[in-house]
């Protein structure tokens, strides 16, 4: 027991470092978000409401953010419903493919082991604490919860949390095998076959998962302009 106290009175959080890991985690949803391309945020991932993108704020008639000029027409909610359906399954595969891989190879080169148990439960506690906020949200802002169950939503979060945590694992694994085999060459030759072969089941389950909950959430959820359409449709 004097052991552990011990322990955890000499304990040193590499802060930099972990910080760094998790930009670098985070970099491809950074770059879509301020791109403005293929951009979901991590904890709307599966479910687009709120002000994760103009899109979705014309959508569901929640524009006080972006103020981008009102709902949709009724004619334009069917491709725009698409257009929020291809995004999210795109954000997720992006998100489960890029974001665990690159952390992976910057912390095998980077980082020391102690350094990478640090970062592999700074991103648990991080991503835990985004997804439980947009449970919050989802409940109590956007009124998710009256199309979908939030107990539903919650465990497609967790699960999507332990996979994205075993996504870092893995890649750290792989990582340091192809480094032994052939250095960061290896690596950089292996790594389509890495995201078809040894994630490629991971990232369809989720694009799948994806689909469905932006496929129900936007099923007939939409506000159109209905009486602009018919002002145009009279001139």
């Amino acid at each position: 027991m004097s052991g552990f106290f011990q322990n955890v009175w000499v304990f040193e959080y590499a802060v930099i470092p972990c910080i760094v890991a998790y930009l670098i985690f985070d970099l491809p949803i950074l770059i879509r978000r301020f791109t403005r391309k293929a951009y979901v945020p991590v904890y709307f991932a599966f479910v687009p409401f709120g002000f994760s993108d103009e899109l979705y704020a014309k959508y569901f008639d929640d524009d006080s953010w972006y103020v981008v000029g009102g709902p949709y027409k009724a004619s334009e909610i069917e491709s725009a419903r698409m257009r929020i359906i291809s995004l999210s399954v795109l954000s997720v595969g992006l998100t489960m493919a890029l974001s665990p891989i690159m952390a992976a190879i910057f912390s095998h080169y980077v980082l020391t082991l102690e350094q990478q148990s640090q970062f592999f439960w700074t991103l648990a506690v991080v991503k835990a604490v985004l997804l439980c906020k947009s449970l919050y949200d989802l409940h109590w802002e956007y009124k998710v919860t009256e199309v979908m169950s939030l107990w539903f939503v919650a465990t497609i979060y967790i699960i999507y949390w332990v996979f994205l945590l075993t996504l870092y694992e893995t890649g750290l694994d792989w990582v340091a095998m192809k480094d032994q085999l052939g250095g960061f060459a290896a690596i950089a030759e292996g790594v389509i076959d890495y995201f078809v072969f040894e994630i490629g089941l991971q990232i369809i389950f989720f694009g799948a998962v994806g689909f469905l909950l932006s496929w129900h959430l936007t099923n007939g959820t939409a506000r159109p302009q209905a009486e602009l359409d018919s002002r145009d449709e009279e001139q």
